[in-house]
């Protein structure tokens, strides 16, 4: 099995859930640093990686995705005739939990209101406001 189809999934899942460094990835998993840029550029994992951060509208989602990757583990382990660890199951328990009420929450949230100025226009209002309390 090439390198490729057996540790491209697992350095994605640790770049783009995990949030680990390329770096911290490299040793992980005895890769590159230089291929995983290449396959961080080529799956677009940074792209994924920033639908995860900083929104708190998907925030479930990203609990139930760290939910998968714990119930993978747990596969994972019984699958290859370990007993998996209890502890295991009382995190993922906890975590569909937090996401169901996570979802809830942001099912019923005030939504942000969508600025639909260009960024050009944003910035020209805030010079304006700058000057404006600068006397200017």
């Amino acid at each position: 099995m090439a390198k490729k189809d057996s540790l491209e999934p697992q350095a994605r899942e640790l770049f783009v859930i995990h949030q680990m460094s390329l770096a911290d990835i490299s040793r992980k998993l005895n890769v590159s640093v230089r291929t995983l840029q290449d396959w961080k550029k080529n799956g677009d994992w940074e792209t994924q990686k920033s639908s995860l951060g900083g929104n708190e509208k998907s925030f479930h989602a990203a609990l139930f995705k760290l939910g998968e990757v714990i119930a993978r583990k747990i596969t994972d382990e019984e699958q290859s005739g370990r007993e998996a660890a209890p502890e295991r199951y009382g995190a993922l328990n906890r975590i569909i939990d937090a996401a169901e009420k996570s979802r809830k929450y942001e099912a019923v949230a005030p939504k942000k209101k969508e600025d639909s100025r260009s960024p050009e226009d944003r910035q020209k209002e805030m010079v304006r406001k700058i000057n404006e309390i600068l006397g200017a």
